[in-house]
């Protein structure tokens, strides 16, 4: 799908979204299915974590080749380590540019899984997107600040702070607006009921109080299989995944 994409120049979500829930539907068909069954417990819990690390490795490889092929720009690439105001080392998937100040970062997640052989006891429908996002925006939150505050320090060392204020000044969210990397948070979420889709619509609106931009992308099985996918009706505009890639292509037009 990847290879397709890139062949074909997309520069849009809309132009890879059918394939991508294809791609989904088919490999958690898989998973579901056949995962693990002559494994030990770690085992078990050591796979299905790479799994899931590894659509979301394939999510993010997706949308910085579509950032790429919308704006120019080549030099989007991982960064390690960077340093933050408190914690001194970083490690970051898609940054611009490659060296010297951050201007650029995405940071992108998928989230929910099927129920598969491993767990009997999990409901038909499997694990709620929404189960773990708290804990993702907070992770987040913090680097976001953190990488803010180090860039504010340095320009403050050079002179060349910009005077908006600070985090202290009481309206913390215009503060990281005013200071570089822009930072964009993608997730797309496999969730199963309406409840499911409600606190992801919650937390994705709470990351949108710290970060630049937030897009988010919805995805619901249909039918028994619980592993055929369509999206989900809802996101506001604000948070639709396609106008949030679009504004980031933009950001990084203007940035080169």
């Amino acid at each position: 799908m990847y290879a397709a994409a890139e062949a074909e120049g997309h520069t849009s979500w809309n132009q890879v979204e059918q394939a991508f829930l294809l791609a989904m539907s088919q490999f958690d068909a898989s998973i579901a299915a056949s995962v693990g069954a002559d494994m030990t417990d770690d085992e078990k819990s050591e796979l299905g974590a790479d799994l899931q690390n590894g659509k979301g490795d394939f999510f993010n490889d997706l949308l910085v080749l579509l950032l790429k092929q919308c704006s120019g720009v080549e030099l989007l690439t991982s960064r390690r380590p960077v340093p933050g105001l408190i914690v001194p080392v970083h490690n970051l998937d898609c940054v611009y540019p490659a060296e010297g100040d951050l201007r650029f970062m995405l940071e992108a997640k998928m989230m929910g899984t099927p129920k598969h052989i491993n767990s009997p006891r999990q409901k038909e429908s499997g694990r709620p997107g929404s189960a773990d996002i708290d804990k993702r925006v907070k992770e987040l939150a913090f680097k976001c600040i953190d990488l803010k505050g180090e860039f504010s320090r340095r320009q403050t060392m050079t002179g060349t702070a910009p005077r908006t204020g600070g985090p202290g000044g009481g309206d913390l969210t215009t503060w990281l607006r005013s200071v570089d990397p822009k930072i964009y948070f993608f997730i797309a979420v496999r969730v199963i009921n309406d409840s499911d889709f409600e606190r992801t619509l919650k937390w994705a609106s709470t990351a949108q109080q710290v970060l630049d931009a937030v897009g988010l992308y919805c995805f619901e099985p249909v039918g028994d299989s619980f592993t055929d996918y369509r999206q989900r009706d809802g996101v506001p505009p604000d948070l639709q995944l396609e106008r949030v890639l679009y504004k980031a292509c933009v950001d990084l037009q203007a940035m080169t």
